[in-house]
């Protein structure tokens, strides 16, 4: 689950080791900002910001210099750079330098030395793989009744 970087990991663009034939066919560079809901139909790279909602059928990988507010659901995640909402995914890789702040739904998941999460893990064995890989509303957190 955890492990220390490789030269040949530290670039994700070696890491795209994920089902599929793993080609990017959209990206938004860097400098690009974007907001709303993107559905992309093959791999996709953000190396600029977006805000929203992201729906990738294939890897999604989010460069060093990434800002990500938005709750993904892609087949696989990369994080390079930071990410704010949850991620549902078959496979979730942090990279050394990345960060998650929301929940993960994963079946498989991987954090190298140097990579942050602050959230929880949920995974899954895929048995109730409508269930657990599609997207599902995440709950907000109700506030606590006053103490009377």
């Amino acid at each position: 689950m955890f492990r220390k970087p490789t030269n040949k990991d530290t670039d994700s663009s070696a890491a795209l080791s994920f089902g599929g034939n793993g080609k990017i066919h959209n990206a938004i560079g860097t400098g690009s900002s974007l907001s709303g809901k993107l559905n992309f139909e093959g791999g996709a790279r953000i190396d600029g910001s977006f805000d929203g909602e992201l729906i990738v059928k294939g890897p999604l990988v989010i460069g060093e210099g990434a800002r990500i507010i938005a709750d993904i659901l892609a087949d696989a995640v990369i994080v390079g750079g930071s990410v704010k909402g949850n991620i549902t995914a078959k496979k979730v890789d942090i990279l050394r330098g990345g960060r998650v702040y929301g929940d993960l739904i994963t079946g498989s998941f991987t954090a190298e030395e140097g990579g942050f999460l602050r959230g929880q893990v949920r995974m899954t064995d895929g048995e109730n793989a409508e269930e657990d890989f599609g997207f599902l509303p995440h709950k907000q957190p109700q506030p606590l009744a006053a103490a009377s």
